[in-house]
């Protein structure tokens, strides 16, 4: 978006420098720029409006995000807290469960003993009884007594079998009220879990917002300075206008091919490196504000050398805040660049340059480039030789 300052200043220095075949404009003209760059203004200071706007927007669902999270914290630290519970009673069930099943084990084998003991001793007795009153009465007395005491064991047998049955059933129940728990357990973490990557992913849009929130209010204050910049130039730019009137003349500038459209493909890029931002209007995926570029920014190393991509004549010598020092150099055939993000400059106003030429070194390693046939701009990359970016 900061690309759009250069605009206004870029069309002051093709009307102010006055090489070539390019002729001074009316000084209305740049009065109409002028009135262009306070538009430019106010457009800025809607979407400083739509940025502040999006910004609520996003700390509204980062504090409804947080406030889902707490609640899912909530329920999933009762969950943590009733599994522990579960897994406690789960092993004191078990205790009860192993215990029921060995007292049942024990009384059935008691049982099943006694029962072998009545049926071997009640097994044909008239044979060795026969006539001996005293064994009878003695047989029937131990058979009363196996009997009553099969029977004793048998009841005994039916309540341990009940409670052995019973502890079985409270262990399934908790297993399976566990189960339940751990399944709650596992979606409030899961739940817990796309909340926080949501909350984490607004917290990240938040960021980029504030970013851009400050980037256009750098702009504007910097569209303001250049306001201020162009009333001056405007100053300026009518008492040339009337020194030229006196009769001085503009530097003079053979032209190499006289067709500027052959460099197409092979100009010189501005400096090495990798293109950053590309031509054109984009729209931010956050925001949703349209943004033009009308030139590329290329990114290579710290203090970098900078270059003139094609043969021309320096027109204009500037600098303007987040820029640094850019020069608009004059090309034949009506096609002006500029090259901003120069920290130290060598060259100067109405020079000479040649293609390549060193005009001066990066400051940060970011150089912005734009190329114009007139006012119109045309997307740098289909000009300039790419494979020299390197």
């Amino acid at each position: 978006m900061r690309n759009i300052k250069l605009i206004v200043l870029i069309c002051i220095g093709l009307n102010y420098g006055g090489f070539g075949h390019a002729q001074s404009r009316d000084v209305v003209t740049q009065k109409k720029e002028l009135e262009q760059i306070k538009q430019e203004i106010d457009g800025a200071q809607r979407n400083l409006d739509s940025l502040r706007n999006v910004e609520k927007k996003v700390l509204k669902e980062i504090s409804d995000y947080e406030q889902k999270a707490n609640i899912n914290k909530t329920v999933l630290d009762r969950l943590t807290k009733q599994l522990s519970g579960l897994r406690r009673n789960i092993d004191h069930s078990k205790g009860q469960l192993e215990t029921a099943e060995s007292s049942y084990n024990a009384t059935k084998g008691r049982y099943i003993s006694n029962l072998t003991h009545y049926y071997s001793a009640t097994r044909n007795p008239a044979v060795t009884l026969k006539g001996d009153l005293a064994l009878e009465k003695e047989y029937l007395l131990r058979k009363i007594y196996l009997k009553a005491l099969s029977h004793r064991y048998r009841e005994r047998l039916t309540v341990t079998e009940k409670s052995w049955q019973q502890a079985q059933n409270d262990y399934s129940g908790l297993l399976s009220e566990k189960d339940r728990v751990d399944k709650a357990a596992s979606q409030k973490k899961r739940e817990f879990t796309v909340i926080s990557s949501q909350k984490a992913g607004k917290e990240k849009d938040l960021s980029r917002v504030r970013q851009k929130k400050e980037s256009e209010a750098d702009r504007l204050v910097t569209l303001s300075e250049a306001a201020r910049q162009m009333e001056e130039l405007i100053i300026r730019l009518e008492k040339e206008r009337a020194d030229r009137e006196r009769g001085q003349r503009p530097t003079s500038f053979v032209y190499e091919t006289g067709n500027f459209v052959s460099y197409k493909g092979v100009l010189t890029p501005p400096a090495k490196g990798t293109i950053t931002e590309g031509f054109g209007w984009k729209t931010d995926p956050i925001t949703k504000l349209k943004s033009y570029s009308p030139g590329i920014k290329i990114q290579g190393p710290k203090s970098g050398r900078v270059l003139a991509t094609a043969p021309g004549v320096i027109a204009y010598v500037g600098n303007l805040r987040g820029y640094g020092n850019f020069v608009i150099i004059e090309h034949e055939d009506g096609y002006y660049s500029t090259i901003a993000g120069i920290g130290s400059l060598y060259v100067d106003k109405n020079q000479i340059v040649e293609k390549s030429e060193v005009i001066g070194v990066t400051e940060s390693g970011l150089v912005k480039y734009e190329l114009r046939r007139g006012k119109e701009p045309v997307d740098p990359v289909e000009w300039v030789k790419l494979e020299s970016l390197k």
